[in-house]
């Protein structure tokens, strides 16, 4: 019955099946919630006080351009792409992303213009902000992707039609 179901285009993210899920393992998970704690303390060493401003200044600004480019990539892809996205803050995943199941080739593609564009915006201003901010906005920007880029490099060699759910202890792949 589910074969005469995927056949006719009727199936539902209930009956896709479970590829493989990446576990996150809880070290890696603590390392990364704790690696901005010794950038902001070379930081405050190295350019005062003010590193902490920059620091704050920075992430929102990186969280700001990742929301931006992934709500217009979305936008331009389809309006219901975006109720699937919305802003987390759970395990490593934060920032503007998938909520449920996504496809992905949209993750793909909104992670890859997250990726290029950020590093555009902050190519441009650096003529224009202070040096510390400058590292605060790559650091920030590094440490919103690496997740990320973790995923599109996980998914090297695997099927391109697959679901990505993002939880906050796994990704599960899933299929049709």
């Amino acid at each position: 019955m589910l074969e005469q179901q995927r056949e006719n285009g009727n199936a539902t993210i209930y009956q896709y099946q479970l590829i493989r899920k990446f576990h996150i393992p809880r070290p890696l998970l603590l390392v990364y919630l704790w690696v901005p704690l010794p950038v902001l303390a070379v930081g405050v060493v190295l350019y005062s006080w003010l590193a902490l401003v920059y620091m704050a200044t920075a992430f929102l600004f990186v969280l700001w351009i990742h929301f931006v480019v992934s709500n217009s990539v979305l936008l331009i892809r389809g309006p219901m792409y975006r109720k699937k996205w919305r802003l987390r803050f759970s395990g490593v995943w934060f920032g503007y992303l998938p909520d449920q199941h996504t496809g992905f080739s949209v993750l793909r593609q909104v992670l890859l213009q997250s990726l290029w564009i950020g590093f555009v915006f902050i190519g441009i201003m650096v003529a224009w902000i202070p040096l510390p901010l400058t590292f605060a906005l790559l650091f920030w920007h590094f440490w919103f992707m690496a997740p990320r880029l973790s995923i599109l490099l996980g998914m090297r060699g695997q099927r391109k039609d697959v679901m990505i759910k993002l939880n906050a202890q796994d990704v599960s792949y899933y299929v049709q």
